[in-house]
């Protein structure tokens, strides 16, 4: 097995996978929730050289734009996948891929799978709702 450590926000480091790519499946044990945490990317015409080929697009037809940090990964996949391929994401949020509109251009999400979490100790004379995590099934178009 061969590791690799890439920042998946930045193209010039995802940009390196592609010699492994096209990938058939891409497999997100919370990834995606991770990023999610961080700010919103604003990006302009100055980004157009480090930016993936999906964002240069955009840069191209608008002088600025502001995109979620999931969305942002998902539009840097895009080019190291074929059309087809699979990308399954594992979150604890039932709207990781909600909102986010220029995922659709590129992934279409087949499922949003909720899986019971495993519950901790709890009292029994407590109620404790039941808390699911989400397996998300995306399609690239």
């Amino acid at each position: 097995m061969h590791w690799l450590r890439v920042d998946l926000r930045s193209w010039n480091d995802v940009s390196t996978l592609s010699e492994f790519a096209p990938f058939d499946v891409i497999l997100d044990k919370s990834t995606s929730d991770a990023l999610a945490t961080s700010e919103d990317h604003h990006l302009s015409r100055h980004d157009l050289l480090t930016s993936c080929p999906a964002v240069q697009k955009m840069l191209l037809m608008n002088p600025t734009i502001t995109l979620r940090p999931v969305e942002l990964l998902a539009l840097q996949l895009s080019p190291l996948t074929k059309k087809g391929s699979t990308w399954i994401a594992l979150s604890y949020s039932s709207i990781r891929f909600d909102g986010l509109h220029h995922l659709a251009d590129h992934w279409t999400l087949r499922a949003r799978i909720p899986l019971k979490a495993p519950a901790g100790p709890v009292a029994t004379s407590i109620y404790a709702p039941e808390v699911f995590h989400w397996m998300y099934i995306l399609e690239r178009r």
